[in-house]
């Protein structure tokens, strides 16, 4: 399987082509191996250990291989930098569990008049927010990566 994973934006850095998509089922913040960079090293994570699973749509299992920092910016800049375990899936997921578990809160909103989304992710100590899109019914963050730190696919 090929992912499209990012595109190039100027000189400064790339945009994830899919984004990450904010995902109120997932259990953890997730992403596939396959997007990581070789310097990128995948560390074990308690669940790698315990052999974890996460389980897809179809109730197929997705081993847990590991987590890895994974640091990204906003459309206007801003810098993050969170925790994300590798696991076989199509896309990187965010997790809402995980974002309310480590100090956010994420608000699914709408203009009841225009009906522009109004989603947003707001970290309580920084009070930074992270605007979310919402295409399809799907919220997503668009986050764009240094381009020293580009996404291809591991050989």
């Amino acid at each position: 399987m090929t992912l499209p994973v990012a595109t190039k934006v100027g000189g400064r850095r790339l945009k994830m082509s899919r984004g990450i998509t904010v995902d109120s089922g997932a259990a953890d913040n997730v992403m596939p191996r396959q997007i990581l960079r070789k310097w990128m090293k995948v560390r074990p994570s308690k669940a790698s250990k315990a052999g974890v699973n996460y389980v897809a749509a179809n109730n197929a299992r997705i081993p847990n291989e590991g987590e890895v920092d994974f640091d990204f910016q906003t459309k206007d800049g801003q810098q993050h930098s969170w925790l994300f375990q590798v696991a076989g899936v199509n896309k990187v997921l965010a997790s809402v569990s995980s974002l309310v578990d480590t100090g956010h809160v994420v608000t699914f909103e709408r203009d009841d008049v225009t009906g522009t989304d109004l989603s947003f992710i707001t970290h309580k100590n920084s009070g930074r927010s992270i605007k979310m899109r919402r295409e399809r019914n799907i919220w997503t963050i668009d986050a764009f990566v240094n381009e020293e730190q580009d996404f291809s696919r591991q050989e």
